[in-house]
């Protein structure tokens, strides 16, 4: 109050804060994707597409750029309003769909779809402009969708359990009447819904049963199309999963980079720039072919520890040598922005202060480069699983490597999903060593603001290694640890 006017002093106005917020014209804290006003008062937190960038930029929106909004009161059913980036505006309208339903669905695609392959990935979004309008008419792709929102919610706010348990439960029920219908079974929508409960599922096992769904799927429709975004995603999730899970990708060959034989062999031509940050698709195709060795990798874990593998340890020896000399020659080749990038390239003198797209795709180089570090980590676990040589120099510089490009990724913006996996390596090749450990730990403990995965199984994984080792004074497999935890992980990327 005034001193003696018995009137409230001006509150200044603000033009950020969540939608929700804004509207009761009340103070935001502005922690997304849920702020704390909304958290403690239970209500849906709601953000326009331009508060959830990677960076508070208030630039008028790019010509072509993708646009979102939901409709709910100005029409009888409620309904999505989508621009594309061709610029052409579209509805798509929800029969039968409540009002509670339609939050969910607002927070799946201004928030899920960013962050399901690529990190920021909000312009051009082939989940967005793709895949959200076949929910319209498919229920399991509706159910499959407002699961993963709820699951995600329901970290910071345990009331959506209920509606995410319900939601997965019809989305599995739709999804098996799908699969009488051999034409159904083959949409992009059947696909899509299996794709995205293996992702409500990646804090346990049953990931796994959904990826092997999802491959039957792509063999149903023909076989994987390299230039098919859901098969791109798969490739992901497959490749990733096989590392972590030691059994060697669901589908084989390069799959994410040769169509079948059936396929058209001009359609990887048409490919589009996904993520939009991706300049002349620079990173992916990198990426992609780094993908190479980490299928061949995960193909030569799993032998390595087959009965075969242990009858025959030089032919492990010897394919584990030919791997890491094409790796390096491969890498040697790689562009100077990716191979040669300093972990400190954030804070380095520029003529001028990058975009974002700029800022994106350097991020991205930066978790390309820990991937391949840990690679060579993977490569050395395989031949030495316990640690019984010393450590060699180039495992050395790897671990070093992830733990710089961790410590300078800053937080909160969904860049750390890129680092799981090289994390992850770096965690098992660590002994004994608690400024380490914390480091990673810090980056693996599930952050609710900024991804829809669950690294922190990974960490659990990490946790009961780390104990062995301090208790014991000595290496493990990690493999075998989680055998005897009966776990598959899924350390997505």
């Amino acid at each position: 109050m005034a001193p003696g006017m018995g009137i409230k002093a001006p509150v200044p106005r603000t033009r950020t804060g969540c939608l929700t917020c804004r509207k009761r014209k009340v103070k935001c804290d502005e922690v997304k994707p849920v702020c704390e006003r909304c958290t403690r008062l239970q209500r849906e937190c709601i953000w326009s597409g331009d508060d959830l960038q990677l960076a508070p930029c208030h630039r008028p929106q790019p010509a072509g750029s993708a646009s979102i909004s939901i409709a709910t009161s100005t029409s009888a059913e409620p309904s999505l309003q989508l621009s594309s980036l061709s610029g052409q505006n579209f509805v798509v309208e929800f029969p039968n769909l409540n009002r509670h339903t339609v939050s969910y669905m607002h927070h799946f695609i201004t928030f899920c779809c960013r962050f399901l392959a690529y990190s920021n990935d909000n312009e051009g979004n082939p989940f967005q402009e793709d895949l959200i309008p076949l929910a319209s008419s498919s229920p399991a792709l509706l159910h499959s969708m407002t699961a993963v929102a709820a699951s995600h919610l329901s970290r910071g706010q345990p009331q959506h359990l209920i509606t995410a348990a319900n939601s997965y439960a019809l989305a599995l029920r739709e999804l098996n009447a799908t699969l009488s219908d051999p034409v159904v079974a083959r949409s992009d929508s059947t696909l899509g819904a299996c794709l995205l409960l293996c992702v409500y599922e990646s804090d346990n096992s049953l990931w796994l049963e959904h990826l092997q769904g999802a491959r039957d799927l792509i063999l149903y429709r023909g076989g994987p199309k390299a230039s098919d975004y859901l098969t791109r995603f798969f490739s992901l999730l497959d490749i990733s999963g096989s590392l972590s899970s030691g059994g060697g990708p669901l589908i084989q060959g390069n799959y994410w980079l040769e169509d079948g034989p059936d396929q058209d062999p001009t359609s990887n031509s048409n490919r589009r720039r996904w993520p939009y940050y991706d300049d002349g698709n620079v990173m992916t195709n990198l990426f992609h072919e780094l993908m190479v060795f980490m299928a061949k990798l995960s193909r030569l874990s799993a032998q390595s520890m087959s009965d075969l593998g242990g009858q025959q340890p030089e032919n492990i020896v010897s394919q584990a040598a030919e791997i890491r000399r094409d790796l390096f020659a491969w890498w040697q080749q790689c562009p100077p922005a990716l191979r040669d990038q300093s972990n400190a390239w954030r804070t380095q003198a520029r003529p001028r202060k990058l975009t974002v797209p700029e800022t994106l795709e350097e991020e991205a180089f930066s978790s390309t480069k820990s991937c391949m570090d840990g690679c060579i980590i993977y490569l050395n676990h395989i031949l030495d699983p316990e640690g019984l040589q010393p450590q060699k120099p180039e495992v050395i510089e790897a671990v070093i490597d992830i733990l710089e490009i961790a410590n300078e990724m800053p937080r909160g913006y969904g860049l750390e999903m890129g680092l799981y996996w090289g994390l992850f390596m770096a965690g098992i090749a660590i002994f004994n060593d608690e400024v380490a450990e914390e480091l990673i730990r810090q980056k693996l403990k599930a952050d609710i603001a900024s991804s829809i995965y669950h690294p922190d199984r990974a960490l659990d994984l990490l946790e009961v290694l780390w104990k062995r080792q301090h208790q014991y004074g000595r290496k493990f497999d990690w493999r075998q640890v989680q055998i005897q935890m009966d776990i598959h992980m899924q350390v997505f990327r």
